[in-house]
């Protein structure tokens, strides 16, 4: 069954056309506990999935544009991109599709704002005790009133 499966994979890749590609997402998951990530990136657009490789950083962005030209893309056509905060992955950006506007994704700014509000509040705490508590009326949804968890921090 795998072998079925990887050989339409490749017949699809084999016939993939990235030319009219311009806006880009990628992120890095965990594959497994520990360090093993994997890297995808997706036509923001269309979305669909255009490239998945093994690590995160700069060589993986370095791979998906030696592909993504393979495939008739243009690396400096690339209009946008949006990435997560890694200084590899911006590195790798940066010299590699050299147009694209870097937008980082939403996750990853609420996670920072999120640690700087918490952080801010118990420094603030410390002089005003009446603040004990307000960690949770920051975080809940107004619309609904409930509460929602906090972005858990960054990797």
């Amino acid at each position: 069954m795998v072998a079925i499966c990887k050989r339409y994979v490749d017949l699809g890749v084999a016939q993939a056309d990235f030319s009219a590609v311009k806006r880009l997402a990628a992120d890095e998951t965990s594959k497994a506990r520990g360090h093993d990530y994997i890297t995808t990136v997706a036509d923001a657009d269309e979305r669909r999935v255009l490239f998945v490789t093994e690590g995160r950083g700069l060589e993986t962005i370095q791979a998906f544009a030696a592909d993504f030209t393979a495939h008739g893309g243009n690396p400096e056509a690339v209009a946008s991109i949006s990435i997560d905060m890694s200084p590899a992955f911006i590195k790798g950006v940066t010299k590699h599709l050299p147009n694209a506007q870097i937008t980082f994704d939403k996750f990853h700014v609420i996670a920072h704002a999120s640690t700087a509000v918490d952080k801010t509040r118990r420094i603030e705490q410390r002089t005003d005790p009446s603040l004990k508590g307000l960690r949770w009326k920051l975080l809940k949804d107004r619309a609904d009133g409930r509460r929602r968890p906090a972005p858990t921090s960054m990797r």
